[in-house]
């Protein structure tokens, strides 16, 4: 028997990073807002008093608006049209007293699934704490990838991977991100698909099948 292990595909992140004076309006929203923010956590992610801890606070269940984090995320959106087809599905803010941290997570265990988020991002708004990131094959033994926050820095990755926030141990400064679900994908029309298709002719069923096939909304 033969065996042989081939990597084919690499696992890519996308990362944005907007200077201190185009971050500062959402730096100013959020530290106006971040008192809403800790109230949606007690009162809607975290109703039960045994659920709440004193060093983490989210808007999770039901976030406050952000129009400055909106007019950033459409400039994502705006780089990557017409090429692809992108929707930001949802987000929210997630604020890290000293010791708080998230456990190990994913925000979509199914990469293919053809509805919901297939790609996660996190925005950096303070220089407090890192990302760490687990490789997607556990086979592969790939080591883990540690992100520094940094503030302005917009990180895109695919949701199914699995991450975590560490606790950090500053005394009188918080961490402060937010995190978000994105639906990436080829625009069914024109731009991508077109062009490889001049490149990689579909068969009859193929074109079939996309021009029946909508892009998710």
């Amino acid at each position: 028997m033969k065996w042989k292990t081939i990597e084919y595909f690499p696992t890519l992140f996308h990362e944005f990073i907007w200077t201190e004076d185009e971050i500062r309006p959402l730096l100013e929203e959020v530290n106006a807002k971040k008192e809403a923010i800790k109230w949606k956590y007690l009162n809607e992610y975290a109703k039960d008093p045994e659920d709440r801890v004193d060093d983490y606070w989210t808007d999770h269940a039901g976030s406050v608006t952000l129009d400055e984090y909106n007019k950033l995320t459409e400039e994502v959106c705006n780089y990557w049209k017409p090429h692809l087809d992108v929707h930001l599905i949802a987000y929210w803010t997630a604020i890290y007293a000293k010791k708080g941290y998230h456990e190990t997570h994913q925000h979509n265990p199914h990469p293919y699934e053809t509805v919901g988020p297939n790609m996660s991002s996190v925005l950096y708004l303070s220089d407090i704490g890192v990302t760490q990131f687990y490789a997607p094959d556990q086979l592969s033994g790939d080591p883990d990838i540690f992100i520094q926050s940094e503030v302005g820095k917009l990180v895109i990755f695919p949701a199914h991977i699995l991450h975590r926030a560490p606790p950090h141990m500053h005394d009188d400064k918080e961490r402060i991100i937010i995190s978000a679900n994105w639906r990436i994908q080829e625009a069914y029309h024109g731009g991508f698909w077109q062009a490889r298709d001049e490149i990689i002719p579909m068969s009859a069923s193929q074109r079939e099948f996309h021009k029946k096939e909508k892009p998710f909304s």
